[in-house]
């Protein structure tokens, strides 16, 4: 399903769109994979490439570092993803950029009512920090990451969280994210969802999903002049 011939099912006045940080607000994985190939270069371990640590993004920056650690034949993890963690959460995120449209996008949301939240599996206060450090903290009334929940995504209940916290409970809902994960779990929230193609990565098979191309297709999407 494609942008060109899905918007929501019903026009609906404004409500509440909870977004996906990684691969769907921000393009953050190059500054992940620096700090994990600082790491691995010190242990004189050949670095990974951008391509690869991609595919290891959705469920947390603990599994993240795990998955991309294992890849080098490393099984003793618990200090080396304490470092990691604490030299991502020290670091300056400077390759960390909004993909093209978000600002504008946002902003547009905003002037016509729409209320915006991220819901994330990374720990709460790295997200605030990248959500500031991009300009894009502004936009959000509650940013819920994955160590400040009993449950992350795929669980419907992360999602449950950002909306009792946000109080959007009388408010149309929709779900933007990159992963299957984020399908998921607005799937088990019966949650309207649309599927960031931009980002990294993939839909289940068995998906209803609206797929929007760019950023600034979510104008389309909500029925908002772009």
């Amino acid at each position: 399903m494609t942008m060109c011939n899905r918007k929501l099912a019903q026009t609906v006045e404004a409500g509440a769109i909870i977004f996906d940080l990684d691969g769907t607000l921000v393009d953050s994985v190059s500054d992940m994979t620096a700090e994990i190939n600082k790491i691995l270069v010190e242990r004189e371990l050949e670095p990974l490439l951008v391509k690869t640590t991609s595919k290891f993004l959705g469920d947390g920056m603990r599994s993240f570092a795990k998955r991309a650690f294992n890849l080098r034949g490393m099984n003793d993890l618990k200090d080396v993803l304490n470092t990691f963690v604490s030299r991502y959460r020290s670091s300056a995120h400077s390759l960390t950029t909004p993909y093209e449209g978000v600002k504008e996008t946002l902003s547009a949301l905003r002037e016509r009512g729409w209320r915006i939240s991220v819901c994330t599996n990374k720990d709460e206060s790295i997200a605030t920090a990248i959500l500031k450090e991009t300009g894009l903290l502004k936009y959000m009334d509650v940013v819920c990451g994955g160590d400040t929940v009993s449950f992350q995504k795929p669980d419907p209940r992360h999602l449950h969280a950002v909306v009792a916290r946000a109080d959007y409970g009388k408010l149309h809902k929709i779900m933007i994210g990159d992963n299957k994960n984020d399908f998921e779990a607005a799937r088990g929230y019966e949650m309207s969802f649309a599927f960031a193609n931009w980002g990294y990565g993939s839909l289940v098979d068995d998906n209803e999903a609206v797929i929007l191309r760019r950023f600034i297709d979510i104008l389309d999407f909500v029925d908002l002049p772009s």
